[in-house]
């Protein structure tokens, strides 16, 4: 599994003084948090929350956990995906 920090920017890939999130490939946000630069975020969101990795490793296995802006996924695509999990998820507790 692969999931996304991505900043509350237009684009999502600015740094910026503000909220990070980070979001599965399918969608997911899973988490969120404040930083002041965009150096934190990756910290932050999961590399010093050892109790977060334990949590996600055994719920998807290995992780892998990236900058939006690494690859060919950009927010449109994160977007459509957040907004296709949330629908997902309205269905399954109706």
């Amino acid at each position: 599994m692969k999931a996304y920090i991505i900043s509350n920017s237009e684009d999502g890939m600015k740094n910026i003084d503000g909220i990070y999130y980070l979001i599965t490939e399918e969608g997911e946000v899973l988490a969120s948090h404040w930083c002041s630069n965009k150096s934190f975020a990756m910290g932050d969101l999961y590399g010093r929350r050892p109790e977060r990795i334990e949590k996600w490793t055994e719920r998807f296995g290995e992780l892998t956990v990236d900058y939006l802006g690494c690859d060919d996924v950009m927010m449109e695509k994160r977007i459509e995906l957040n907004c296709e999990w949330q629908r997902e998820q309205e269905e399954w507790r109706v």
